[in-house]
């Protein structure tokens, strides 16, 4: 068999290869020559090049790199789910703040991303504002921080001033300025609790205020976390509160951030977002009156009234009386009385037609 290398020329390659030559030639233009013929030689590892040269054309593929330091364990879809959900809380909390400081406030959500805790905490400005707190009934904290120059902005605000940035924003704020603080903090959290009932009911409440960073363990410093990046700009400044949820908290809704599940959220009522209105509505106190009827007098007819006389009604004695509730008719019934205490019996209920004013 002619194209089988003999043991010498074997040897002799293999010498070859394990050789390391000082310069390499450059190639010649070469024949084929069958094994047979072929005298012992050397081979360099220029001849052996071509064997593993990489594949082109469309054999190339492309190579994602992946930090095994920082692994993505929420997906896209999710990351835009909480996007969407943070841009309506931005919108609501706007809103609230506008109402609060008097001035027009805007916010913009500028990013949301995948992070460690450890990255957070070393991006958090000394001295800051961190408010811990908790979104029960889920496990875990959360971290609500603003900016020192969009606390002071908002002091100033609030205690008359034009809400301009102060330059000494490394200072601590008085016991004072906490408590104004902290009641701006509550209200932001009641309107993140409104924009979150799309996925459960939650409630968020307030556990510690921090001003150093470092003190602050929600998580271990490899954990992955969400942050939120609001922008909050007014007439005369601007700067950036941020929401870190670790993904401890947010493991037990995790599958509640896909798109459609949020999306079929939205559309139906839960029966606990039911059981949370009614629960609202059961301590709210109303205004009720009953309305025996109506009638006209002139001033100085009102005005020669006395003790005895008699005013004729637009309605008959027999006529039932109208409910207002918070001065909006609701109910039709009959006055009475159980015990010693006045009562009214409610015997029909007026129906508003559709685009009645309220």
């Amino acid at each position: 068999m002619g194209d089988i290398l003999s043991q010498a020329e074997i040897d002799a390659m293999l010498s070859g290869v394990s050789a390391t030559p000082a310069a390499p030639p450059e190639p010649a233009p070469q024949q084929f020559t069958p094994a047979a013929q072929a005298p012992a030689q050397t081979v360099s590892p220029l001849n052996l090049a071509p064997l593993y040269a990489p594949p082109t054309g469309a054999e190339n593929k492309k190579v994602n790199l992946y930090d095994f330091t920082r692994p993505d364990r929420i997906s896209k879809d999710q990351i835009s789910t909480l996007r969407n959900l943070h841009e309506g809380y931005a919108r609501l909390l706007s809103t609230t703040l506008t109402s609060l400081l008097r001035t027009l406030v805007d916010i913009n959500l500028q990013s949301v991303e995948q992070l460690t805790y450890g990255e957070v905490i070393k991006s958090i400005s000394t001295p800051s504002c961190i408010y811990v707190f908790q979104m029960e009934p889920l496990e875990s904290s959360a971290i609500f921080d603003v900016s020192p120059s969009l606390i002071f902005i908002m002091l100033d605000r609030l205690f008359g001033g034009q809400g301009r940035s102060v330059d000494s924003t490394n200072r601590e704020m008085t016991d004072i300025e906490k408590t104004v603080i902290y009641k701006i903090i509550e209200r932001s959290l009641a309107d993140l609790k409104v924009v979150w009932e799309n996925i459960g009911i939650f409630s968020p409440k307030i556990e510690n205020y921090e001003i150093n960073p470092q003190f602050v363990q929600i998580a271990p410093p490899g954990d992955t976390v969400v942050l939120v990046t609001l922008e909050v700009r007014t007439r005369t400044g601007s700067g950036l509160m941020s929401l870190c949820f670790p993904f401890i908290l947010l493991e037990s809704i995790i599958d509640k951030l896909s798109g459609e599940s949020w999306i079929s959220a939205q559309k139906t009522t839960t029966q606990e977002t039911r059981r949370m209105v009614e629960r609202e509505l059961s301590t709210t106190n109303a205004m009720l009156r009953a309305e025996i009827g109506a009638t006209q007098l002139s001033v100085r007819d009102f005005l020669q009234l006395s003790v005895g006389d008699v005013m004729v009604l637009d309605k008959l004695a027999s006529s039932d009386l109208t409910m207002f509730i918070e001065d909006r008719p609701k109910f039709l019934g009959k006055p009475g009385v159980i015990g010693r205490n006045k009562s009214f019996q409610i015997t029909g209920i007026i129906d508003r037609e559709v685009g009645d004013e309220d």
